[in-house]
């Protein structure tokens, strides 16, 4: 009878399909050997790694962050008790079950890292994106120390790690980028380059020991034959298939469970991963899209039109709410959310099918129009708009009515990106605003080079205080009875090295808007009082410094004052602060407060363009204010209609004791008139235009005290 195993002088198979057996059956247990002693190390370095890329891209700034955060140094940990649980058995787990568990936990790790630079790299500064890519090497080199029976995977998680950062940073295009994203690639290169290395000194090694295990295999199965008899022979094929079919089957059951725990793994990611996704493009108040919401939906409408044969048209709606902060002021913070969320719901009921809206912020929203072009037709959407946010609006504390003003820019016309089609359209309703004729208005070429301007301006002005590029300039104030100067307004000026002299109605406007106006104005509160400390004379003008209602109303403008006093060593009573009134300041107990205080100190307040529309006779009455300044634009009427408004602002001034001064004098007529009429103090180019500082102190040297007016001349 002939015997079935193959005979002893033939080998079981060729030396490549033994070293294949070998390496399959093997490489679990040298994974788990290898994680087993370098996996708490490599774990505890992996949360080192973790909160220094936290701490250097600032993840606890945000929601996304924190939640990366948190399961950044989650896994790990359940990593590690994972790893720590199997060396304390006395009997060590089944290789084939422990190592794809870790497999797992690997895997969830590089996936975490995968997900940081769409979390944390767009607010990040240059610097922090590099530390981020140093710790993604670092986490990577950690992970493969643990893996070393099994290269090709440790390079596997590193490349799933850093590629999406590398990706993530050339896609970006900016220079600052390519040197982080150079070091990534390199780093992984690198990493590759040594796992592969150890990976064939490793499959060298087991081929070794393959063949010294198959000599020993040879020589005792030589030795066994000798002895057995064709039964034992067919007896022990026949235990050998059924330990080989409950091995089979006991993998199978492993591989379907891992297999369901890892796809349910992926399924509660996946979903997590849609949810952060939507919260981050959406407004928690209204539900609607928010500012990073709306720019992804205008990219992907705006795209097509970069292509030449693209006939299609886009419009966008920018919206102002009107009278919205007196909501907030009258009927709290919550009453305003309320009628937030009541205009984004009348936006979703009134709106076209294809349009949408979004909040841009605080009380501005954005509505777009894809497909829709034509002026006539998007005026009468906007109008409809206006006419339903009109409708009052019913809350606990009673019936409130808000309406809106409108901007409208066209695509492609009035723009191609989403950032021109929203600054066009914020000029277009900032111009309804100021017009107040028409509560709709579209982009036009006008507002166009204006929009152009801003933006330049509102790009070089953060740096103008950096680079010294503002200046103060002084203007005397003449006493109409001896034509001494009494006072001296300083005003701020913008001698830009490139564009020339910059108005100071548009920086001033743009330093308010941006938030800036704070530190330029305790900038030129300072400099002013430096600069009229030395100015000669026993009796030195007093200075005059502007401010603006957002200082006046930030509660820090009394501390700032003493802080230039202190500084100049200024007596405070040569310090005038003049005030640009309104109907809120005049009502608000804080800037009352505020005001008090800074009489206090011994400070002088001046009410500036008394008669343009915003002053009024309770502010007189409710401000400690001590001079009035009388706007140019009556001056200059003068003589004229101006008169009347001059004599009667004169009358009420006598009436609280009040000194007043004429801005804009130019003409000795005007002086003549202006003196007529019991004005106290002139201030005008007939005196003086706005000199720099040498200037006006070499005005001052040579005035020679007479009461004819001195002009300062090229």
């Amino acid at each position: 009878m002939t015997s079935s195993l193959p005979s002893p002088a033939d080998p079981p198979s060729t030396p490549a399909e033994l070293a294949q057996e070998a390496i399959v059956l093997s490489l679990p247990e040298r994974a788990m050997l290898g994680a087993l002693h370098a996996a708490p190390s490599s774990l505890g370095a992996l949360a080192l790694v973790v909160l220094a890329a936290a701490f250097e891209l600032a993840l606890w700034g945000s929601f996304a962050g924190r939640v990366w955060l948190g399961l950044a140094l989650a896994v790990p940990a359940l990593r590690l008790v994972h790893v720590l649980r199997a060396r304390a058995q006395v009997r060590p787990p089944a290789p084939t079950r422990w190592v794809p568990q870790y497999l797992t936990g690997l895997a969830a790790s590089a996936l975490l890292w995968a997900a940081l630079p769409w979390i944390a790299f767009d607010a990040a500064e240059p610097a922090a994106r590099a530390a981020a890519i140093a710790a993604l090497l670092a986490a990577a080199f950690a992970e493969a120390l643990a893996l070393r029976a099994m290269s090709r995977i440790a390079t596997a998680q590193a490349g799933v790690a850093l590629l999406p950062a590398t990706f993530w940073l050339v896609a970006i295009g900016a220079p600052a980028a390519w040197a982080p994203a150079a070091i990534g690639a390199a780093g992984l290169f690198v990493l590759a380059v040594l796992s592969l290395s150890r990976d064939r000194h490793l499959h060298e090694l087991m081929a070794a020991e393959l063949e010294a295990q198959r000599l020993s295999r040879l020589e005792a199965g030589y030795q066994e034959r000798i002895g057995l008899l064709e039964m034992e022979l067919a007896r022990s094929g026949a235990a050998l298939a059924s330990a080989q079919a409950v091995v089979a089957s006991r993998r199978a059951q492993a591989r379907a469970g891992a297999e369901q725990d890892l796809e349910q793994r992926h399924v509660d990611l996946e979903r997590r991963s849609l949810e952060l996704a939507r919260e981050a493009v959406t407004d928690p108040l209204t539900l609607l899209p928010n500012r990073k919401g709306i720019n992804e939906h205008l990219i992907e409408l705006l795209a097509p039109m970069e292509r030449p044969e693209h006939d299609g048209e886009l419009s966008l709606l920018f919206l102002d709410l009107d009278k919205f902060k007196d909501i907030n002021d009258q009927h709290g913070h919550l009453a305003g959310d309320n009628v937030l969320r009541v205009v984004a719901e009348r936006l979703r009921e009134c709106l076209p099918r294809s349009a949408f809206a979004a909040r841009w912020g605080g009380d501005e929203f954005i509505v777009v129009l894809p497909g829709l072009g034509r002026v006539e037709q998007v005026r009468m959407v906007a109008e409809k708009i206006c006419q339903e946010l009109s409708v009052p609006i019913r809350l606990e504390g009673g019936t409130v009515r808000v309406g809106c003003s409108v901007g409208i820019a066209l695509a492609p016309y009035h723009g191609r990106t989403p950032e021109a089609l929203i600054i066009a359209a914020d000029q277009a309703v900032y111009a309804a605003k100021v017009e107040k004729k028409d509560r709709v208005r579209v982009f036009d070429v006008v507002m166009a080079k204006k929009a152009q301007r801003q933006h330049q301006i509102a790009q070089a002005l953060p740096g103008a205080l950096e680079r010294n590029q503002l200046a103060v300039y002084y203007q005397p104030i003449v006493n109409a009875l001896d034509g001494s100067t009494s006072h001296v307004e300083a005003l701020a000026r913008w001698p830009h090295p490139v564009w020339g002299p910059v108005s100071p109605d548009e920086f001033i406007r743009e330093a308010e808007r941006n938030g800036q106006i704070h530190a330029m104005g305790r900038w030129v509160l300072r400099q002013a009082c430096l600069d009229a400390a030395r100015w000669p004379g026993v009796n030195p003008p007093r200075v005059s410094v502007n401010v603006s209602a957002a200082q006046v109303s930030s509660g820090r403008l009394v501390s700032q004052v003493r802080e230039a006093l202190a500084a100049a060593k200024l007596p405070a009573h040569r310090l005038v602060i003049e005030l640009t009134e309104s109907m809120e300041m005049a009502l608000s107990d804080g800037v009352s407060e505020t005001l008090s205080e800074l009489c206090a100190l011994g400070v002088s307040l001046a009410l500036d363009d008394f008669g343009t529309g915003y002053s009024s006779l309770q502010s007189l009455r409710r401000q400690p204010v001590s001079l009035v300044k009388i706007d140019k634009s009556f001056v200059h009427d003068v003589p004229g209609g101006g008169e009347v408004l001059i004599k009667a602002t004169v009358d009420v001034a006598r009436h609280f004791r009040l000194d007043v001064v004429a801005e804009g004098v130019e003409t000795a007529a005007q002086r003549s008139r202006l003196e007529s009429l019991g004005v106290n103090y002139m201030q005008g180019y007939l005196f003086g235009r706005p000199m720099p500082v040498e200037e006006f102190v070499a005005w001052l040297g040579l005035r020679d005290g007479s009461s004819e007016p001195f002009v300062l001349r090229a």
